[in-house]
């Protein structure tokens, strides 16, 4: 979980050394040879971001490091992903942070530039259960008399590839396609007896007496599936050509300020889902975030530099589960997601810092 930053880190010293000079020639009674430059005009950026456990992108908003790296953000949250996008395919949004619902924009043919993985939300989807329906991990799903899964999301496609891992045919399965923040509920009710969730909301279903007993990690490759991503609409970047570098710095500078406080990143999911400290610490706490030199390393799982693999691989069998999952009328080909995976911002942020 620890990021790498020494670009920005040099940027930082080069910036503190240049204004010690300029201090010091004015206590000298000179002044600096060139003019004061003119304010920075910021970019106007509208930005769709989900109640989720993006806790970098929580902070970059709150501490307001877009605006910092040359952006001028306007922040639209959403529960789900219908209307994100919808503002995706109007042009009304022009970046999407965001899970799986990218996928369905590639399916809708949006245009989309995944320029960054901000964190791997894959780390945190759990198997909950109830304890009296006698399942004890993932290869116990064929146990279950009803499964709670939002259909559509990274949940349904963890239930996918669980059953496939456990040889279970997925039309065997009783599955209810509940919201998330109806779970609590449909556990208490009995009306299903085991559910695949993200973090935080499986920190609330065990804090209620309710048991995680498996992980995306026990039962898929590499982790996991379920790409977070920062996906730009095309048009959008090619009319402002310094846009994804900007992002990928203003994600550095959050994992920068998280790490200096971690109950100011917590806090940000604390107030995002209305949930005790002691819940949002324990998501920051477990949440891996891929490092951004990592997502030019070919062989990384993450690597934005491998049509084959990383997150190419990632989008794809998620687009396959859910394709077997009948929320895809046609799957998505590997060539369509690679031709969207776009490693040259991380690149310009890591050699240049944005200059």
């Amino acid at each position: 979980m620890i990021e790498r930053t020494s670009v920005l880190t040099h940027s930082l010293l080069r910036g503190a050394a240049r204004a010690s000079l300029a201090l010091i020639l004015l206590i000298a009674g000179g002044a600096p040879a060139q003019a004061q430059q003119p304010a920075q005009k910021l970019i106007p950026i509208n930005i769709g971001l989900p109640v989720s456990n993006y806790w970098p992108a929580y902070v970059a908003r709150d501490l307001k490091l877009f605006e910092q790296v040359g952006l001028e953000p306007k922040f639209y949250m959403f529960q789900s992903g219908a209307p994100l996008i919808a503002g995706m395919k109007s042009g009304s949004l022009d970046l999407a942070w965001t899970g799986l619902a990218t996928l369905f924009m590639l399916g809708q043919d949006i245009p989309l530039k995944f320029v960054l993985v901000p964190l791997d939300s894959s780390s945190q989807m759990g198997f909950v259960v109830n304890p009296a329906s006698g399942i004890t991990s993932w290869k116990d799903i064929a146990k279950s008399k009803n499964i709670g899964a939002p259909t559509a999301t990274c949940a349904e496609v963890s239930m996918v590839l669980a059953a496939k891992a456990a040889g279970v045919p997925r039309s065997s399965l009783q599955v209810s396609n509940l919201a998330p923040n109806l779970l609590l509920t449909a556990l208490k009710s009995n009306q299903i007896d085991s559910t695949f969730i993200w973090g935080p909301i499986n920190l609330q279903l065990r804090e209620a007496g309710f048991k995680i007993v498996s992980w995306d990690r026990d039962f898929q490759a590499n982790g996991g599936v379920c790409a977070t991503t920062a996906a730009v609409r095309p048009e959008f970047l090619a009319a402002n050509p310094s846009v994804g570098c900007r992002l990928v710095k203003a994600h550095a500078l959050a994992l920068l300020a998280g790490r200096k406080d971690p109950e100011l990143a917590a806090r940000t999911m604390a107030e995002a889902f209305n949930i005790p400290q002691a819940q949002a610490r324990e998501t920051y706490d477990t949440l891996l975030i891929p490092t951004i030199e990592s997502q030019l390393d070919p062989k990384s799982p993450w690597s934005l530099n491998n049509r084959d693999g990383g997150l190419t691989e990632k989008l794809f069998v998620a687009g396959q589960a859910l394709y077997e999952a009948k929320a895809f009328a046609k799957p998505l080909t590997r060539e369509q997601i690679a031709n969207s995976v776009d490693p040259s911002y991380i690149k310009q942020f890591l050699e240049t810092d944005c200059k």
